[in-house]
């Protein structure tokens, strides 16, 4: 029998069919119900994650702010430090102080990122040094001093509501147990330790401002050379210096023979072996020793000294001097022709004679700029090891060629140093007894400072540490003029490109001196390996136009002394300079917290 529409509803309406209808409502409450918790859980870890990459942005440059006053400080001092003062001393005072400023600066550039902060208590200060394994660690606290890490807590733990470190406060926290969430983040800043390669020019011209040239009103003037030329001759008879084989002291007080003033004893005579007669420097003593022998004993091809000058030789090494005062146009111009005495001996020492292989003492004495340097040099070293950010250095000095310099054991020389296979190392106090027992043109008379700068970054290739920042300092007194024969630019090299430092599309730089050229690619290739060079001159005859482009393509720092009416100008600014490459620690930069919980 056919069925009918009536039929077909009530089959569809069975009381099967309503008791699953009732079983699926039955099963889908309690789903909605944890969907709907799940949402609510879903939205809270939303928005406490929200709010804690929030704070975290908000440390992050609340660290980096902090950290920045301590290297304004830092750099600050060095613009404080003169000559004599406790370097470290100064540095450490600087670092404390910056701890006020740098919880101030947290807490400020927090709060204006709407983030609070507690200056006192989520700021903290610490160092993080790498040992000899090189592995990296940190400590907090006083104990830490002087500081190079901060770290800046920002905390949403606080029970009580309605405070600025209040819990968060969850928007569908009624489904879950806890209404609240406790949130904290942190992040740290440190200051970067650097790698630090000095390249220093060791060339004749390093010796020019204390030589009979460098009286011309354009240059140190008459007076101050004549000063400087006594405070050359006093340092030498202070030293006590004495010949290697006889013990006789070199420089003695009351001079040598008629040689025995500082203006000189004038003798008319072209005759020198008639004038080195009327000098008595050919007199002997009771047991016919030699009283005046000739004050530097040179040393052989091994670098041994030659012993106290005798016969001949001594009497050939008195006549050179004896012509040069008689027939030298500079010493002429300034007053001193036939005049024998400590300024013309001086003079002709640094002027004539001024090779290790020559005159051995010279670094002894104060001989300009290359004394102001050292000088320099003294107080970088000085400020590293108060500063204590773990920096370390490397020497490298430049003339005809170059090489590092990591030994000192010269003949005659009673400190000796070996750095073995430390080459950049913290040994601050090592490097600085290595380069204050050299002298102007100690090796050679030139300038190759591309030579100078390509060994540095060959130093940082092999010897730099993994982590640290690598820098370089190149220092110059005067124009390069030496580079390899069979050099020259590579054939994609564009000026343009390269030092088109306003952005015009033009060149700002360029020179067609391939010594120059060779300098200036060493340090492009020094910079694509990502180090950073920085540059400075001394005196008039420097290239200061080379040195400023290199620093500007090589990421560095350009610093200027020009000299002065004094040497006393002088040696303040290589001081200055010098402290101020020291204080250039790198931009602080975020490091990963290992107790941080995001």
């Amino acid at each position: 029998m056919k069925q009918t529409p009536m039929s077909k509803k009530k089959k569809m309406d069975l009381p099967g069919d309503q008791n699953r209808r009732g079983a699926f409502m039955v099963m889908a409450v309690p789903f909605l119900i944890a969907t709907m918790g799940f949402m609510a859980f879903g939205i809270d870890i939303a928005v406490i994650t929200m709010t804690k990459t929030r704070m975290r942005n908000a440390v992050e440059a609340a660290a980096l702010a902090a950290a920045q006053q301590i290297t304004d400080a830092v750099q600050t001092t060095a613009d404080d430090i003169q000559q004599g003062q406790d370097v470290g001393s100064a540095v450490q005072d600087a670092n404390s102080i910056a701890v006020d400023a740098a919880k101030a600066m947290a807490e400020k550039v927090a709060r204006l990122n709407g983030v609070y902060i507690d200056p006192e208590t989520d700021v903290k200060f610490g160092k993080r040094y790498q040992d000899a394994s090189g592995t990296f660690h940190m400590v907090w606290g006083e104990t830490a001093k002087p500081y190079n890490v901060v770290k800046v807590i920002a905390r949403r733990d606080n029970p009580a509501e309605g405070q600025q470190d209040s819990k968060l406060q969850l928007f569908f926290a009624g489904f879950m147990s806890d209404k609240t969430a406790a949130v904290t983040t942190s992040a740290i800043a440190f200051i970067e330790a650097r790698d630090i390669v000095l390249v220093l020019d060791y060339s004749g011209s390093m010796s020019y401002d204390s030589e009979f040239g460098a009286m011309s009103s354009y240059s140190m003037g008459k007076p101050a050379v004549e000063a400087n030329l006594d405070d050359i001759w006093n340092t030498l008879v202070a030293s006590g210096a004495t010949y290697s084989d006889t013990g006789k002291l070199k420089f003695p007080a009351d001079g040598y023979g008629k040689i025995d003033s500082a203006e000189g004893t004038y003798i008319s005579s072209y005759d020198d072996d008639y004038i080195f007669q009327a000098l008595d420097l050919d007199e002997v003593d009771s047991s016919g020793n030699l009283k005046y022998p000739f004050p530097q004993e040179g040393k052989n091809y091994y670098g041994n000294l030659n012993g106290q000058p005798t016969g001949y030789t001594n009497k050939n090494l008195w006549k050179n001097y004896i012509r040069w005062v008689r027939t030298n146009s500079t010493v002429n111009n300034y007053g001193y022709r036939k005049k024998y005495g400590y300024r013309t001996l001086m003079g002709y020492l640094v002027g004539q004679r001024k090779k290790n292989n020559q005159s051995e003492d010279l670094w002894r004495a104060p001989i300009y700029p290359f004394h102001a340097m050292k000088e320099g040099v003294t107080l970088f070293t000085d400020f590293l090891d108060g500063l204590q950010f773990g920096d370390y250095i490397g020497l490298v000095t430049y003339d005809d060629s170059s090489r590092v310099e990591s030994v000192l054991n010269d003949d005659g020389i009673l400190d000796t140093v070996d750095l073995g296979d430390e080459l950049i190392t913290n040994r601050y106090a090592d490097i600085d007894t290595i380069q204050r027992h050299k002298q102007a043109s100690h090796y050679a008379p030139y300038t190759g400072m591309g030579y100078g700068i390509r060994d540095a970054k060959e130093l940082l290739e092999s010897h730099g540490r993994a982590g640290a920042r690598p820098t370089i300092l190149v220092m110059t007194d005067g124009n390069a003029n030496r580079s390899p024969s069979d050099w020259s630019l590579p054939g994609s090299w564009d000026w343009d490109q390269v030092t088109d430092f306003d952005g015009d599309g033009q060149a700002d730089y360029a020179t067609s001196s391939r010594d120059k050229q060779y300098a200036f690619w060493q340090a492009v290739e020094a910079a694509n390996l990502g180090y950073t060079v920085h540059t400075m001159t001394v005196g008039a005859g420097a290239d200061r136009n080379l040195m400023q482009a290199i620093a500007k393509a090589c990421n560095g720092i350009w610093i200027d002394a020009p000299g002065g009416a004094t040497i006393e100008d002088m040696q303040a600014q290589l001081l200055v300079a010098f402290g101020k490459i020291a204080a250039n620690v790198p931009p602080a930069k975020l490091l990963a917290d290992p107790e941080s919980d995001f």
